[in-house]
C-alpha cells in the first residue's frame, strides 16, 4: 500500500458519513442494544450453551445484533421514509454502544463476579474454607443469608421470590468498585487516543467490519440498501461459513446427519508436540486485515512456543511442576516491556497532556477527546486512589494493593495496545493474581492477602473479555466517523455500561434462582469457584522457589525489548514484536492456522495482483467474517426455541 492511502481512506470516510451528531434515538437504540446483550448473553451462555455472545474484542452478540439494524431495520426505513432511517454516524452510535456493553455479561465482570459472591456454598470441612477462607473475608463482600446463598445455587422453593434485601450492600460495594475502575480505565483510553489514532495511526483492524457496514457508499440516493450489502463479493464469502455452519447445525437435530469438519491435529516427535488445525473464517478474515509483518509474527510465535514447551520437557525445565509456565511467564515480562516502551514513545504526548491538565496550556487541543486531559488526569488518578483504599479495606496490604493496580493497568494498556495493532479477536496471558502469587508465594503474603487477591480476581478472570480494548476501538470508530460530540459520546457509552449491568445483573440473578446455578453453566457457576478458593486455601501454607518465575519474567521482558528495538533499527527486520506477547497463549491454538492461510493468501494476492486485488478481495474476507457471526447469532436463537443445548460454531 502507498504512504497516502492511509489519507484517502479518511477522505473516503469523511464523504460516508455526512451526519455525526449523537442523537437521542440513536442512544436510545444503543441503549436498547445493550440492554438486550444483557440479558441474551447469559441467557445463551446459562440455559442454551452454544457460543458465547460476547467473549471476544469483536462480539459474535454485537456484530449479530448490528447486521440486523443495519442490514435489514435501516433499510426497510429508508424505504418507508428515509427521514426515518438512522445516518452512518448514528449507526456508528449504536455499534459502540453495543461493544462496550458486550464486555460486562460474560468473562468480563457479571457471570463471574454474581457465582463468586456467594461461593461460600462449596465451603466443607474436607476443604477448610471455614478454616482459612471465610475468617478473611469482610461480612459487606458477601451475601450473609445461609438460605439466599443455597436459593442461588439450588433454586427457590415453590412460589419463592429473589431476595433482592440480601444482595444490595454486596452489589453496593462491588458496583462501586467496578464503576470507578472502568472510569479509570476510560481516562487512560482518552490519554492515549491521540497518540494511537493520529500520531502512531496503529490500524484497528476490528473497527473495519462496522465502518464498512454503515458507509453509504456512492450510490446511496439511489439504493435503499448499504453499499457493504450490495457487493456480490461480500455475499460470496457471507454464503461459505453460513451454509457449512447451518449444515452442520442439523446434526443437532439428525443425528446421523454427516457434517463438514475442518479439525485436524498433526502429531511429532512420538506426539511429544502437536499442533492443532483449525480452519476458523472469522480468522481468516481478521487475519486478511492484519498487515503481513504482524500475521507472519502471530503464527511464528505460537510456532515457536510450541517448540519451548517440547523443550521445556525434554530437559525437565518447569515452574512450579507444569512445562508450559516458563511461556507463560514470558509473556507477561512481554507484556510489561510492551507497555513500559510504548509509554516511552508516547513521552511528548503525555506531557502534552499532562501540561493541559495542569497549566491549561492552550497549544495543546483537547477539544476533540471525550473528557478534558484535566478531567482525564485528575479524575483518573482520583479513582485510582478509590481503588487503592478499596483494595485495603478489603485486607490487602498498602504495597500489594499498588502491585496489583500496576498488573491491571498494564494488562488493560497492553491488550488494548495488540487489539489495536494485531486485530487479535481474544488472546490470553497470566492472569495478574496468579501472577503475585507465583511470584511471593503464599506464606509470603499470608492468609489474609492470600484471600483479598482470590476475591478480585472475580472481576479479572479472563483476559478475552476486557473493556478497555472495546473504548479504543469505540473511539476509533468515533474518530473515522467523525462524531464531533464527544461529551454525549461519553454520556452513551456510560449509558451502555449501565444498561449491560442491569440487564446482565437481573438475567444471572433470575436464572440462578429459577433454575439453580448448579444446573446451569458449571463453568461459571461450579468449576471457577471452586477451584479458585482450593488454590488459596492449599496456597497459604505452600511453600516453593519463585526464582524460575521471575527468570523467564525478565527472559520475556528481555526478548521483547530486543524485538522492539530490531524492529524500530531495521527497516528489513521480519518479526513484529506484538505476536510475541500472545504467542503462547490458548486462543492462538485455536487461531493459528487460520492466521497462517490468512498471511499466505494475502501475500499471494498482494504479490501478482497487487493492490487493486487486494482491495477488490477485501468484502469476501470480511463476508467469511459475518458469515460466521450471523450463522452462529441466528442458531442460537433456533436452538434456544427447540430446546437444543451444547450446539457451538464460534466461541
Amino acid at each position: 500500500m502507498s504512504v497516502a492511502e492511509p489519507k484517502k481512506q479518511h477522505e473516503n470516510l469523511h464523504h460516508s458519513f455526512p451526519h455525526e451528531m449523537v442523537t437521542p434515538r440513536a442512544v436510545l437504540v444503543g441503549l436498547g442494544c445493550s440492554l438486550i446483550l444483557g440479558v441474551a448473553d447469559p441467557y445463551a451462555n446459562m440455559i442454551i450453551k452454544g457460543s458465547y455472545l460476547g467473549s471476544n474484542f469483536t462480539p459474535i452478540g454485537v456484530v449479530f445484533l448490528f447486521a440486523i439494524i443495519v442490514g435489514i431495520i435501516n433499510t426497510l426505513l429508508r424505504v418507508a421514509n428515509p427521514r426515518y432511517a438512522l445516518s452512518p454516524g448514528e449507526l456508528a452510535v449504536v455499534y459502540i454502544m453495543s461493544l462496550i456493553a458486550s464486555a460486562i455479561p460474560s468473562y468480563g465482570l457479571t457471570e463471574v463476579l454474581l457465582p463468586a459472591m456467594a461461593s461460600m456454598y462449596y465451603a466443607t470441612p474436607e476443604n477448610k474454607w471455614f478454616e482459612t477462607i471465610v475468617p478473611n473475608l469482610e461480612s459487606w463482600l458477601m451475601p450473609q443469608n445461609p438460605d439466599t446463598i443455597r436459593a442461588f445455587f439450588e433454586g427457590l422453593p415453590q412460589g419463592g421470590s429473589i431476595p433482592w434485601g440480601d444482595w444490595v450492600t454486596p452489589l453496593a460495594a462491588w458496583l462501586s468498585f467496578v464503576l470507578v475502575l472502568y472510569f479509570v480505565i476510560f481516562c487512560i483510553t482518552v490519554i492515549l487516543r491521540k497518540q494511537w489514532i493520529e500520531r502512531e495511526r496503529l490500524v484497528f483492524p476490528l473497527v473495519k467490519l462496522p465502518t464498512e457496514m454503515i458507509a453509504l457508499g456512492e450510490e446511496a440516493h439511489t439504493s435503499p440498501v448499504a453499499a457493504f450489502f450490495r457487493n456480490k463479493v461480500m455475499w460470496t464469502g457471507f454464503l461459505i461459513p453460513f451454509m457449512i455452519n447451518s449444515w452442520n447445525s442439523i446434526h443437532n437435530y439428525i443425528y446421523f446427519f454427516p457434517t463438514i469438519d475442518f479439525t485436524e491435529s498433526i502429531g511429532l516427535f512420538n506426539n511429544q508436540l502437536v499442533l492443532p488445525i483449525n480452519l476458523s473464517f472469522p480468522l481468516l478474515g481478521f487475519g486478511y486485515l492484519l498487515s503481513l509483518e504482524v500475521s507472519f509474527s502471530l503464527w511464528l510465535f505460537f510456532l515457536i512456543s510450541r517448540i519451548q514447551n517440547l523443550i521445556n520437557a525434554m530437559f525437565g525445565i518447569d515452574v512450579a511442576g507444569n512445562t508450559t509456565l516458563p511461556g507463560t511467564h514470558q509473556m507477561f515480562g512481554a507484556l510489561f516491556v510492551l507497555v513500559l516502551f510504548g509509554l516511552w514513545m508516547a513521552r511528548g504526548h503525555l506531557k502534552d497532556v499532562v501540561r493541559k491538565a495542569f497549566t491549561g496550556d492552550p497549544s495543546v487541543d483537547d477539544s476533540n477527546e471525550c473528557l478534558s486531559y484535566r478531567l482525564a488526569v485528575i479524575g483518573g488518578g482520583l479513582g485510582l486512589l478509590f481503588l487503592l483504599g478499596w483494595l485495603m479495606m478489603i485486607g490487602m496490604a498498602w504495597w500489594l494493593a499498588i502491585f496489583l493496580l500496576g498488573l491491571v493497568l498494564i494488562i488493560y494498556i497492553g491488550f488494548a495496545r495488540i487489539v489495536a495493532e494485531g486485530g487479535v479477536i481474544f488472546a490470553e496471558t497470566l492472569n495478574p493474581q496468579d501472577f503475585m502469587i507465583h511470584g511471593f508465594t503464599g506464606p509470603f503474603l499470608g492468609p489474609r492477602n492470600l484471600v483479598s487477591i482470590g476475591l478480585t480476581k472475580f472481576w479479572m478472570t479472563h483476559t478475552r473479555t476486557l473493556i478497555m480494548p472495546s473504548m479504543a476501538n469505540s473511539l476509533k470508530l468515533a474518530d473515522s466517523a467523525r462524531i464531533k460530540n464527544q461529551l454525549r459520546l461519553t454520556v452513551a457509552m456510560g449509558l451502555a455500561v449501565i444498561g449491560s449491568l442491569a440487564g446482565s445483573i437481573y438475567a444471572v440473578m433470575y436464572l440462578a434462582y429459577e433454575y439453580g446455578g448448579i444446573n446451569l453453566n458449571w463453568h461459571f457457576f461450579g468449576e471457577l469457584q471452586q477451584n479458585r478458593f482450593n488454590y488459596y486455601a492449599a496456597t497459604i501454607n505452600a511453600t516453593s522457589d519463585p526464582t524460575g518465575r521471575w527468570f523467564f519474567f525478565g527472559m520475556g521482558g528481555g526478548i521483547m525489548w530486543l524485538l522492539m528495538i530490531m524492529r524500530q533499527t531495521f527497516i528489513w527486520w521480519p518479526l513484529h514484536f506484538i505476536g510475541f506477547p500472545v504467542g503462547a497463549s490458548a486462543p492462538l491454538a485455536a487461531g493459528w492456522f487460520s492466521i497462517f492461510m490468512a498471511w499466505m493468501l494475502k501475500g499471494l494476492i498482494l504479490k501478482y495482483g497487487g493492490v487493486n486485488i487486494y482491495r477488490a478481495m477485501l468484502p469476501f474476507f470480511l463476508g467469511l467474517i459475518l458469515g460466521e457471526f450471523v450463522s452462529a447469532g441466528l442458531w442460537v436463537i433456533i436452538d434456544g426455541l427447540t430446546g437444543i443445548t451444547g450446539h457451538v460454531i464460534f466461541n
